[in-house]
């Protein structure tokens, strides 16, 4: 037992304005907090070249210097100024990768150093199709590589070519059909707003009588309840993690070991250890309002297991899916404290101001600067950026008393206008409130007539189904397993 009562809550009648936009601008950045920032940069990229003995007999068009003249002239076109060669595969047969200079590369990229690999063609790269579709559709991807051959006009980034699959692998056409039935199968799931997880999160179990269904595991709910109102008090995933410990609180997969609820994590050593990394993924579920998100990620290839976050915009929500843990309100002010990231200093205090000051000229974060013998009058806020080069910044600096008494006096002066305009501030606001209102009901009147266009193409799909079984295009047999039917029928 954990000690904590689970609230329940009612469910929102809709996402407001505000949440949409926390779950667009912040709550992604959360969700992908894992990724390398390097793979924004250009990064360096590899001009791989090489010629086997065969190949000499074909001339100038094929030689390393013509290939190293072609990879130059394409980097300069596009802009690519960071660039190395790897050329030392004179010679090498195409069906060998165990190339010195193609293993020099690979060592490059798994290292993280290389973020693009272009070469002439694909003959250049290899010409067994089995392991040139391993690298190009699994290794590459997996390291964020991206991948150009010139003249086949080859380019990861626009996506899967079926040319090049064709010249590559005729037999894997199989398995991408496959892969492609798949993934329409999950489309359709998850456009229904079924979950598309197989296991709840913690907080939440499977219905016994209707296992699509997720209900409120109260034992653990409560204790993501508390999650929530430690860090809304102020406190960090890492303080969290540590309180929890000390509170002998099981961890999820310790929980569920215990419980007998599926997980896919092993048990861990310490069954009371929370990370950092667990608080934080529990503080940014948006399924915890209750709401279905689906399509958060996909994947750049069926060979590939690396998921890709998508852009928060193609995100499905689905509303009002389960019992809300975490009213919105709360879920608000959490993220908006993480957002800010506020930490507290070494001597376990957290500033009034930490995270919300930025510097006026190069918009670097302001930092606390305090010692155990400074009075309150000696603590001040400095220009992050001066303090990592004085060179990059001016010593913009600011006491903490005289940022208290500015914020105190722009307070004052708030609440005196809105007493000696009483009436006009509250038509402003009242103005505000009703534009947020009138923007959302646009909203809902565009999504109801989405639903009414999608209903009645659905129909039409129902009663051509009818017909054909009528005039006996369409037995009755396979009529019966058509989803849509099924489900119509239920529902009369």
């Amino acid at each position: 037992m954990t000690g904590f009562t689970f609230q329940s809550l009612k469910p929102q009648d809709s996402l407001s304005n505000e949440l949409r936009s926390v779950i667009r601008d912040n709550v992604l950045q959360f969700y992908a907090k894992g990724l390398s920032t390097e793979a924004e940069e250009e990064g360096l990229t590899a001009l791989y070249e090489r010629l086997s003995q065969e190949d000499k007999l074909d001339g100038e068009s094929n030689s390393i210097a013509n290939q190293k003249k072609i990879l130059e002239r394409y980097c300069k076109d596009h802009g690519i100024t960071a660039y190395r060669h790897y050329d030392e595969d004179d010679g090498y047969s195409g069906t060998n990768f165990n190339r010195p200079g193609f293993q020099r590369m690979l060592a490059d990229i798994k290292a993280g150093r290389i973020k693009r690999v272009i070469v002439k063609d694909m003959s250049r790269f290899g010409r067994d199709y089995l392991q040139v579709g391993m690298y190009t559709d699994v290794v590459f991807p997996e390291f964020g590589v991206h991948f150009i051959a010139v003249n086949d006009g080859v380019d990861s980034t626009r996506g899967e070519s079926e040319f090049t699959a064709i010249r590559n692998v005729f037999n894997e056409m199989y398995a991408r059909d496959t892969s492609k039935k798949i993934r329409a199968t999950w489309q359709s799931k998850g456009k229904s707003g079924e979950h598309l997880t197989t296991i709840p999160p913690y907080g939440y179990m499977k219905s016994p009588e209707d296992k699509k269904k997720w209900i409120v595991d109260e034992e653990a709910a409560a204790v993501v309840q508390k999650i929530f109102s430690l860090c809304a008090s102020g406190k960090g995933p890492t303080q969290i993690a540590k309180w929890l410990k000390q509170q002998q609180i099981l961890n999820p997969t310790a929980y569920c070991h215990a419980k007998g609820l599926p997980t896919s994590n092993k048990p861990t050593a310490d069954p009371y250890k929370w990370t950092n990394e667990t608080v934080s993924r529990i503080l940014e579920r948006v399924d915890y309002l209750g709401h279905t998100v689906n399509f958060k990620t996909t994947k750049q290839s069926y060979k590939s297991k690396k998921k890709i976050w998508n852009d928060p915009e193609n995100w499905v929500i689905f509303e009002n899916t389960q019992p809300p843990i975490i009213e919105e309100s709360v879920f608000l002010i959490v993220q908006n404290i993480r957002k800010a990231r506020r930490r507290p200093t070494k001597m376990g205090e957290m500033g009034m101001f930490s995270g919300l000051l930025y510097c006026a000229e190069c918009g670097g974060k302001m930092y606390q600067c305090r010692a155990t013998n400074f009075a309150e009058n000696q603590k001040y806020f400095i220009c992050s950026t001066y303090r990592k080069g004085k060179d990059l910044c001016t010593t913009h600096s600011i006491k903490n008393v005289v940022l208290h008494e500015i914020v105190l006096r722009n307070l004052r002066e708030a609440i005196s206008y809105v007493s000696e305009h009483e009436a006009e501030f509250i038509q402003d606001a009242a103005e505000s409130d009703m534009r947020d209102r009138d923007a959302e009901f646009v909203r809902k009147r565009e999504t109801l007539a989405k639903a009414d266009t999608r209903i009645a193409e659905l129909d039409r799909i129902i009663s051509r189904l009818y017909e054909d079984n009528v005039i006996g295009k369409l037995s009755d047999e396979r009529l019966s397993k058509c989803p849509m039917t099924t489900s119509w029928n239920k529902a009369t």
